[in-house]
């Protein structure tokens, strides 16, 4: 099963995510869909803080979770 092994910030709005099958994933946060308004908080910041990961899923801190199939949905768009 796919997981997230690493996640860290690039450019202050680029999710650097690895994955355990040694890719790598750039996603820029202005890709969430503008119509989840629970994302507009990440979009709202200059600068992201350092988000964590459970394996399946990418979250702050009483902030947003993006889970690993949407992002992968929102890349295949």
């Amino acid at each position: 099963m796919l997981q997230i092994t690493r996640v860290d910030i690039v450019d202050g709005q680029t999710l650097d995510i690895e994955l355990s099958n040694g890719h790598l994933i750039l996603f820029d946060i202005q890709r969430l869909p503008k119509t989840d308004h629970s994302y507009d908080s990440l979009r709202d910041l200059e600068l992201l803080p350092r988000p964590n990961t459970d394996g399946q899923s990418i979250f702050w801190q009483d902030g947003p979770r993006i889970a690993l199939g949407e992002i992968l949905q929102w890349l295949s768009m």
